[in-house]
């Protein structure tokens, strides 16, 4: 029998179910959670898992404190994606609504929560690894070595690996010969096996140049309005050097693909780009050239993920909050009065934080 209307609270417990089963990066970093509400910007303290020495026993121990350490994280990551929805729409089964609005909203907010962990881990990351232009074994082998010379613990190693560099492996008789599943159905579904110590996966939101031939500039800094969806490039490698459609770039954090070829003059030009800035940039920063696909591999305690509950707005009756498992959605109802339109939002916040650089390995 169909819902008479469908609430807010209904309708977000069905994103937050959505978006917990569509993650795959977010299931695998460290994750810091409270059900406390914050603002977007906020600045917040989360503790870094303890670290001790194992000391030589002489007859005497000798006591350590638990001293975790604590790192800053702002929650500067506001991921919103409002839809126009009938009353018709309104009055569907809750499973009818989700196929329609529910489920490609809530794969959009999946998509660049775990696209924005690979830009920083792949920007932060100390260490690297090849991929050979013949695939061999040993290249994945490299990523077990960076994480073992930076000694990492063997348990919760992680390598996810785009499309394109999967497959130069996948056919190579020793790269899975075992696997075991995730928690999530997007990590049952990305689960390749265990890899040279590194538990693998593949995810479609690795940084990636999407042209078929990149670009000839090798580095550029940027600059960019608030909101704009282009930047002003500065800086250029070469004065006249080109930028193509399909390059990618990440630039604080943000994995950004190029919707225009651009040819630089004096080394400047203006950059457009396929979604927009979250915060002005005034000084010119160096962006990170993706000009070829870039895997990941990291253990869990070098990289988080920390996610907070936005407020409520006045009018609670017409929003709800569904949170579980570290994650939070917010679903609120607006009516737009001057257009007659009934809306929906879905939102979350959260903010992402290398916690140690040396466990980032950019496998590219």
């Amino acid at each position: 029998m169909a819902n008479t209307f469908l609430t807010p609270n209904i309708i977000a417990n069905e994103a937050l179910m959505v978006l917990t089963s569509n993650l795959v990066m977010a299931s695998l970093v460290h994750r810091d959670y409270s059900d406390e509400f914050n603002k977007v910007g906020d600045t917040i303290t989360i503790r870094k898992p303890a670290k001790f020495v194992a000391k030589n026993f002489t007859g005497q121990t000798s006591v350590q404190d638990i001293t975790e350490g604590s790192v800053p994280v702002k929650l500067d990551r506001y991921r919103d994606i409002t839809v126009a929805v009938t009353s018709k729409q309104l009055t569907l089964d809750i499973k009818d609504f989700s196929e329609q609005v529910v489920k490609p909203a809530m794969l959009a907010i999946a998509e660049a929560i775990d696209s924005d962990l690979l830009a920083v881990g792949v920007q932060k990351a100390a260490r690297t690894a090849s991929v050979s232009g013949t695939p061999v074994i040993s290249d994945i082998a490299g990523v077990g070595k960076a994480l073992d010379t930076a000694k990492a613990p063997r348990q919760n190693r992680r390598l996810v690996l785009p499309p394109t560099i999967l497959y130069k492996y996948n056919t190579l008789d020793n790269f899975a010969k075992q696997c075991y599943k995730g928690d999530s159905q997007a990590l049952k579904e990305s689960e390749i096996g265990k890899v040279y110590t590194c538990e693998t996966y593949m995810s479609q939101n690795c940084p990636e140049n999407q042209s078929a031939t990149p670009g000839t500039a090798t580095s550029y800094k940027v600059a960019g309005t608030a909101n704009a969806t282009q930047f002003t490039v500065s800086d250029g490698s070469a004065a006249s050097g080109t930028i193509k459609k399909g390059d990618q770039l990440i630039v604080n954090g943000y994995l950004y693909t190029v919707t225009e070829d651009l040819t630089l003059s004096s080394g400047a030009g203006t950059l457009k780009v396929d979604q927009n800035i979250p915060e002005t940039i005034s000084t010119p920063v160096s962006a990170v050239l993706i000009k070829k696909a870039h895997a990941l591999g990291f253990h869990r305690n070098g990289l988080a993920l920390v996610t907070r509950n936005l407020e409520l707005p006045m009018g609670a009756a017409k929003a709800a909050i569904a949170s579980a498992d570290g994650l939070g959605v917010r679903v609120v109802f607006d009516y737009d009065s001057t257009t007659k339109t009934d809306k929906v939002s879905f939102d979350v916040l959260y903010g992402i934080k290398e916690l140690d650089s040396n466990l980032l390995v950019d496998f590219s």
